[in-house]
């Protein structure tokens, strides 16, 4: 493995394997417009932290779980945060319950993360900077991942249908995707 964690977190978090990362985004970012890109990034944020937290715990084994349990977890963040857009008219707006309730995902995600980041994880060089880098690099690709998704939805709200609509679709598939991963999962 390279040494490379910040590479290493961007690559994890943008590899297609793993697209319940992207489809966690693409439902978290659905009911935004652009211009919102900032409240957008603050939400990235917030699910950033609560993933480097649980990560931590994990990696260092202070925190032990069932790894089936948090991948089913995982659909299920998925599965409520496009049902939230589908169900509940959110205009972009949000509160500090956002922020808290996409920590909490963040720290289910974490916990998701944490074998891969074990497996990368070496006696080289400080766990600390190991772990910071690695966050780092999934925080920018998540950013890449948030800016990319957004363009796309707003040219396609200026060229095919209005952001409304593509939002509630948006949001519809990713439901669907996620219910089909619970259902995998179960």
């Amino acid at each position: 493995m390279s040494d490379n964690f910040f590479i290493q977190g961007i690559q994890h978090i943008t590899d297609l394997e793993g697209y319940d990362h992207m489809l966690f985004l693409a439902a978290l970012c659905a009911p935004f417009t652009f211009k919102e890109w900032k409240t957008v990034l603050l939400l990235a944020t917030a699910f950033t932290v609560g993933h480097s937290v649980s990560l931590a715990l994990s990696a260092l084994e202070l925190i032990h779980f069932n790894r089936d349990l948090i991948e089913l977890l995982i659909a299920i963040t998925i599965l409520l945060t496009a049902l939230v857009n589908v169900f509940i008219d959110q205009k972009g707006k949000i509160s500090v319950w956002s922020y808290l309730l996409t920590t909490g995902f963040g720290i289910i995600h974490g916990m998701g993360f944490s074998g891969f980041f074990r497996m990368i994880s070496d006696d080289t060089g400080s766990f600390i900077r190991q772990l910071l880098l690695f966050n780092l690099g999934v925080e920018t690709g998540q950013i890449l991942i948030i800016m990319v998704f957004l363009g796309i939805m707003f040219l396609a709200g200026k060229m095919i249908v209005q952001h409304r609509k593509l939002s509630f679709a948006v949001s519809l598939f990713s439901a669907a995707v996620a219910a089909w991963m619970v259902y995998g999962r179960i």
